[in-house]
């Protein structure tokens, strides 16, 4: 798709790259010369939102850079339902369905910014729906709750996690919460963190939150797709991009880094920024020469990412509340978005994410997974999720989208956590380069607090990019 094209189906209209000069970083023949002189060349691996990110920023300075990405398509973990033309007539749903980031946490925040300064329609969520929470198979909401002394118990601690000072795993800290309420906390607290209480840390998540400077506002766009904005707003490096192309080796003992690639082709680079998935590093799928300084690998071993599954669902009736935002509780859908509120008519469809062994356990069973969601959901709704869940109409088989996460070869995963004993200095080692050739970047080297959103993966693009242009600039 052209650029022009882009700009019309977004709406934004040509004026709109007017906002941001950074966007209109090209260089025509009357231009001065590159503000960051450099005869050599930065090779990006990995086309998602920090590895565009970083290469935006090293184009713009005028150094030159290419990418080189796995997958068939640009945006990582940011996947939207319309762009998959395997899969868009699937859901009847009139407003963008996310298959994967979904939700941007902070007006102010990078990308809240630039959605800001595009004109880009958004949503508080906060603002125009309702949590509900699943206690003993049945949904309310907070105030609704409140009488309960568990519940109240359970949101106490959910609201403290910031000034927690303790240590060990969410599990073990909450451990005196009465067993009602520990899927509750479970969906609010390990799976929205990428895993389980049981293997998520609690002193990194503290840590984390203090951190973070934006406001508490989490916004959803209202008619544009996420990959499709990402596309638009990198769209000066878009050309830039190499798909199809697996790296496997990286060898950095040269003049020159020799990047081979899973065909047996090899890409010369002065320098290189690894923004694959930590998933992709543990597993030692690229190789390093050098290695991976110790204290990286060190790190590696306290941040973990899990299995991560998101199914989609239309219904032909919405019987969960029309002013639903989030139902959190259950086990097998424990983060249940009701993705239509706000944005659409069609306010029937329910975005579910599965992180940690549930979705490992529910990964196994590939689709019969969807009857055990709708088992569930029929156990609190008396049975409107199996009478009412839209089917095919030939066929009468249910209808749905499963984006496993997990298997997909060059993602493996859905997001950094921490472990019991991580610490922000962790996510600091993560990012270490190796000499003053190979540095990484990505959203589990965050450090600003955002670490496993779409946020962080920015942050760390914009960090990579300033560290590699100072050992350029001395």
């Amino acid at each position: 798709m052209n650029r022009r094209k882009l700009l019309k189906q977004l709406g934004f209209g040509l004026s709109g790259g007017l906002l941001m000069p950074h966007l209109l970083s090209s260089c025509g023949k009357d231009d001065p010369g590159p503000e960051v002189p450099y005869d050599g060349n930065v090779v990006v691996i990995g086309a998602g939102a920090s590895g565009l990110y970083a290469a935006d920023i090293l184009k713009a300075k005028g150094i030159q850079v290419s990418i080189l990405e796995a997958g068939n398509q640009i945006g990582g973990r940011v996947k939207s339902l319309r762009n998959q033309k395997d899969l868009v007539n699937i859901s009847a749903a009139d407003f963008p369905v996310e298959l994967g980031a979904e939700v941007v946490y902070g007006s102010d925040s990078i990308w809240g910014t630039n959605l800001k300064n595009f004109k880009v329609n958004t949503l508080d969520i906060g603002s125009i729906s309702t949590d509900r929470y699943i206690m003993d198979s049945v949904s309310k909401t907070r105030d609704d709750w409140q009488i309960d002394g568990d519940f109240a118990n359970a949101q106490s601690f959910v609201d403290g996690l910031p000034d927690f000072s303790g240590s060990g795993t969410v599990a073990q800290a909450s451990a005196g919460l009465s067993n009602r309420v520990k899927a509750l906390v479970n969906s609010q607290i390990g799976n929205l963190y990428g895993t389980s209480n049981e293997k998520l840390g609690i002193a990194g998540v503290a840590e984390a939150l203090k951190a973070r400077i934006y406001d508490n506002q989490k916004l959803v766009l209202k008619t544009n797709p996420m990959q499709d904005f990402l596309i638009f707003r990198f769209d000066q490096v878009r050309e830039l991009v190499q798909l199809n192309t697996q790296v496997t080796a990286i060898d950095a003992t040269g003049e020159k880094i020799i990047i081979t690639d899973a065909n047996g082709g090899q890409i010369e680079a002065t320098k290189v920024i690894v923004t694959v998935p930590l998933s992709i590093l543990k597993k030692n799928v690229i190789s390093f020469n050098p290695g991976l300084p110790s204290a990286m690998t060190s790190s590696m071993s306290r941040i973990g990412m899990d299995h991560s599954i998101r199914v989609v669902m239309d219904f032909k009736k919405n019987f969960w509340g029309a002013s639903t935002g989030f139902l959190w509780g259950g086990t097998s859908f424990p983060n249940c978005y009701s993705a239509g509120v706000g944005r659409g008519e069609f306010n029937q469809t329910l975005s579910i994410t599965i992180n940690g062994p549930k979705a490992v356990e529910l990964s196994a069973l590939g689709a019969d997974m969807i009857n055990v969601i709708l088992a569930e959901l029929d156990s609190i709704y008396g049975g409107q999720a199996t009478q009412f869940v839209r089917r095919d109409l030939d066929t009468g088989n249910v209808l749905f989208i499963i984006q496993d996460w997990g298997k997909e070869e060059f993602i493996q995963g859905g997001y950094s956590y921490p472990m019991a004993t991580a610490t922000l200095a962790d996510r600091e080692n993560l990012g270490l380069p190796i000499g003053e050739k190979i540095f990484f970047a990505g959203e589990a080297t965050d450090i600003s607090g955002s670490a496993g959103t779409l946020n962080g993966a920015l942050a760390s693009g914009e960090r990579v990019a300033e560290q590699l242009i100072k050992t350029i600039t001395g």
